[in-house]
């Protein structure tokens, strides 16, 4: 992991005036760069404010929003498979074009402090991640295990993205990874994990979590956010 960080709760407001929560996490030295998390269906967990603590000790400008606070505020759901369900419902709650619009307020946030701002997600994340660098104007995108990706690929990146992807996850079947191969789209990098599965980066869940991957994909981001966003 990184150096220390200053992690803190900001507010920020979306172009429908809807104002959200966000975690903030600085870093203690020379900045690099900033960067958008998109989180799971969990929210703002302790996982990925762990992660956003972690882009920030390596020098970039963190922030994760809310992406739940239109239908409650703070949530933090816990890594089960009754909790995981839980997020899944308050998903269906928030249109599509409202999480874009949260995630546009966080974007802006930055780049009132940073030149260049990039987003990484993970799982919803990463089909978030995807579009904003279709839609959103952001400088580059990672994209971990993103399922809905194939069924996003009428729209192009206008940024570098990366794919991460495990070759035995269940949300991104052979079909899907097939269709991602073929699309042949510009700037894009695609690394896929043999016999790895779904959420391999999150170590709150065991069954999922596999370190090895999650440490080389982990130093392929952040070499490529140090690249793009430098």
């Amino acid at each position: 992991m990184g150096g220390q960080t200053n992690g803190q709760t900001v507010e920020l407001t979306a172009a429908d005036g809807h104002r959200l929560s966000a975690y903030l996490a600085t870093p203690k030295g020379k900045q690099k760069g900033a960067i958008v998390i998109a989180h799971e269906v969990f929210g703002v967990s302790p996982h990925v404010k762990g992660l956003a603590d972690d882009y920030a000790g390596q020098g970039f400008l963190t922030v994760v929003p809310a992406l739940w606070d239109r239908v409650d505020r703070g949530v933090q759901l816990g890594p089960t498979e009754e909790e995981r369900l839980k997020g899944v419902e308050i998903r269906k709650k928030v249109s599509w074009g409202n999480i874009l619009d949260d995630i546009a307020a966080a974007r802006d946030y930055l780049r009132t402090k940073s030149t260049k701002v990039g987003i990484v997600g993970y799982c919803l994340g990463g089909d978030i991640a995807w579009a904003g660098a279709c839609m959103q104007g952001f400088d580059s995108a990672v994209c971990y295990y993103g399922g809905a990706i194939a069924k996003l690929l009428m729209h192009t990146n206008k940024c570098p993205v990366m794919l991460h992807n495990g070759t035995a996850d269940p949300w991104i079947p052979p079909e899907d990874e097939a269709a991602i191969d073929a699309a042949h789209k510009p700037m894009m990098t695609i690394h896929k994990y043999d016999g790895i599965g779904h959420a391999f980066v999150n170590d709150t869940l065991p069954h999922r979590y596999h370190a090895e991957t999650a440490r080389i994909a982990r130093e392929r981001t952040m070499a490529f956010f140090t690249k793009t966003l430098r």
